[in-house]
């Protein structure tokens, strides 16, 4: 069985270790088996430009909340003109670990850059596209940090406190219910397959596609 709709823009978002790379994976492989085009890629990163970002701001500590917020929408811009938008309109589904709610919650809530300020440059950068779908993790604060704990590489993101991932939760959970018909919060707490079918459930219910 196949798909029958054009491309779509697919965006998973949540704090490390709540299973997104996970989920990306499993979407990519049942929406290719089904036949469709699939591009996966994240952010920062998904273009040369986008990638040298993503390690200019693993490799430097304590850099101005300025500064980094600047850096992320420079390789977003990149990102969005050079690879999500052309991949989408040749029919892929394009699949993203975090796009700009991210911002909203690392850079405006955790290191209080004004919202105003985020929601300026998205407008600058990427206008007033929007993904099909946001699928937004959650899980408790503790699940998440003991599965960071095992991963071979720490980045900045990595080694926040307990109290930091708490107000990183909190934030990606205020984004939910702040833009309701945009996103949609699930429960990452269970296996990656459980989860999945319930994935696989909300793009059914939200993009009308078989799958």
């Amino acid at each position: 069985m196949s798909v029958n709709c054009g491309g779509k823009f697919i965006v998973f978002e949540g704090c490390d270790g709540v299973g997104k790379s996970t989920q990306v994976k499993l979407l990519a492989e049942k929406l290719s088996d089904l036949g469709q085009k699939v591009c996966v890629t994240r952010e920062p990163g998904g273009t040369e430009a986008g990638e040298k970002i993503r390690d200019l701001l693993k490799e430097t500590r304590k850099i101005d909340p300025i500064c980094e917020v600047l850096l992320m929408f420079a390789a977003r811009r990149d990102h969005f003109v050079k690879l999500i938008l052309p991949k989408i309109q040749d029919g892929y589904f394009v699949i993203c670990d975090r796009f700009y709610y991210s911002s909203l919650v690392y850079q405006g809530i955790l290191k209080q850059v004004s919202v105003g300020d985020i929601m300026r440059l998205k407008q600058m950068t990427v206008g007033d596209f929007e993904p099909d779908l946001t699928i937004i993790l959650d899980l408790d604060v503790d699940i998440s940090i003991e599965r960071v704990k095992m991963r071979c590489n720490f980045d900045e993101y990595d080694e926040m406190s307990r109290i930091r991932y708490s107000t990183v939760r909190e934030g990606f959970c205020k984004v939910s219910a702040a833009f309701p018909f945009c996103t949609t919060l699930i429960n990452a707490d269970g296996s990656p397959g459980a989860v999945f079918s319930k994935i696989l459930k909300t793009i059914r219910q939200h993009l009308n596609v078989s799958v």
